[in-house]
């Protein structure tokens, strides 16, 4: 499988938000919640607060990328939320973020909510 379902509804990333689990590192916060389903789903979002709208969509290729690289290992019958996390003062430039730099707080973040399957 080389492709991903994502979260769409304003209403599934708030359920997932207010009701799941979640881990947060100095980058990221995860959110995970069971949702009955076969299949994991994925969100990804970054406030306007953090960056220009080409950092913000920046980080979700980057997010993406990691999440396809990975999706494997991630456990099935999951909502996944991925939120990026303000790191200083002044607002994130888009020529500032690596997948180096959030493959560590990803790859942390999944194994804390055991969202990675034992190998």
């Amino acid at each position: 499988m080389n492709k991903f379902v994502t979260l769409k509804k304003n209403e599934e990333f708030e359920a997932c938000i207010r009701r799941g689990r979640f881990a947060a590192q100095e980058k990221v916060v995860v959110y995970s919640l069971k949702n009955g389903l076969s299949i994991s789903r994925f969100g990804i979002s970054m406030s306007a607060k953090l960056g220009k709208a080409t950092a913000r969509n920046r980080f979700k290729r980057i997010v993406r990328a990691w999440i396809l690289e990975n999706i494997d290992k991630i456990k099935q019958g999951f909502d996944i939320v991925v939120i990026a996390r303000k790191i200083k003062d002044d607002k994130i430039k888009a020529r500032e973020i690596h997948l180096k730099d959030f493959k560590d707080d990803l790859e942390k973040a999944f194994k804390r909510l055991r969202l990675l399957k034992e190998e």
